[in-house]
């Protein structure tokens, strides 16, 4: 864990003075600083729900561009090929939040692709759709539901939050709940994943 590493490394430093240098502080302390910073305000948010909910901006969001934009974004760090069918989509909500969502699972999607993600915005039937596929090793269909829970990280290289503490998909479901919408995880032909995340429709 994160705090584990800083005190790991304070505790080396405390018994030897002279081992701590820039490159420490810079490439073990403040990264992992920043990673306890994040578990921390997702465990906070995750209380917020419990307590009472999300309290949540109603704007007119414009789900095509936040999406298009997070792309963007993925696309600058990412190696998997990043193919994009997107087409106006407005919802009520709060537009931090949702990026939040499709960040997250974008996220994900890159770090377990293999070489390809494909990102579908459209709208129908009074619902805004978002699809997310990647060509990673999947998830196996009796797990597809337990990954939304809290602190479940799967084992091997299936893990969809390699490397994380298992809070990505948990928050993802709360926010998207909190919108009276709905996330499903399913594979695609040809296997991988498949995120689905519908929402009500401002059009």
């Amino acid at each position: 864990s994160p705090l584990t590493t800083i005190l790991s490394a304070l505790e080396v430093v405390e018994s030897h003075p002279h081992l701590f240098s820039h490159e420490l502080a810079s490439d073990t302390l403040l990264p992992e600083a920043k990673r306890m910073h994040a578990l921390v305000e997702d465990l906070l948010l995750l209380a917020r729900a419990d307590e009472k909910g999300l309290a949540l901006r109603h704007d007119d969001v414009h789900l095509d561009e936040l999406v298009t934009a997070e792309a963007v974004r993925v696309r600058r760090h990412s190696a998997p090929a990043i193919h994009t069918d997107v087409h106006p989509a407005r919802v009520s909500g709060d537009g931090a939040a949702l990026t939040r969502v499709f960040g997250n699972l974008l996220d994900n999607a890159a770090r377990h692709a293999g070489s390809r993600i494909d990102i579908v915005v459209r709208t129908g039937d009074g619902q805004a759709v978002v699809t997310i596929c990647d060509d990673g090793p999947g998830i196996p269909q009796s797990q597809r539901e337990r990954i939304f829970d809290r602190f479940v990280r799967l084992d091997g290289d299936r893990s969809r939050f390699s490397g994380g503490a298992g809070l990505g998909l948990a928050i993802v479901a709360e926010i998207v709940s909190a919108h009276d919408g709905a996330v499903v995880v399913d594979e695609p032909p040809g296997g991988g994943t498949r995120v689905t995340v519908t929402l009500p429709s401002g059009q």
